[in-house]
């Protein structure tokens, strides 16, 4: 994953020899699986990311020399694309909802997406707001 670079502040600053991003509080390994702590920050640029690994209960930053190898669970690392600006063509989701009726109950009119909006009762019946057929009452007296 990377590589020790210097000890700051109690933490172990990592220089990453990865192209891809470990999770914060991803563990972090020496070549024997043995447990080095945990990832804290992450800075630098996206050429040059760096990382700050909080040391683990027992392990001093001190005890490493500049060059040491850490190691990662591929599973614990995101792809770079993740943090960098997508281009307009991608749909990336769209978002929740997006027509349909909803959740609501009936066949009523409704409000398109996830449940927003009840679908009236009844038939034909508009969706919430003013009074439509099928309604008794009204605005009137009785």
């Amino acid at each position: 994953m990377g590589t020790f670079e210097h000890a700051c502040e109690g933490d172990l600053v990592i220089k990453s020899t990865n192209e891809k991003v470990p999770y914060f509080n991803a563990p972090i390994y020496l070549e024997n699986k043995s447990d080095v702590g945990k990832v804290d920050e992450i800075f630098g640029t996206i050429q040059e990311l760096h990382f700050s690994v909080k040391p683990a209960e027992g392990m001093a930053a001190t005890s490493f020399k500049a060059g040491d190898k850490l190691f990662i669970n591929p599973e614990k690392l995101l792809p770079l694309q993740r943090f960098l600006p997508q281009p307009k063509g991608t749909g990336g989701g769209g978002g929740k909802g997006g027509g349909g009726k909803g959740k609501g109950k009936g066949k009523g009119i409704g409000k398109g997406g996830k449940g927003g909006g009840k679908g009236g009762k009844g038939k034909g019946s508009p969706g919430k707001g003013s009074p439509g057929k099928g309604m008794k009452g009204g605005r009137g007296k009785g």
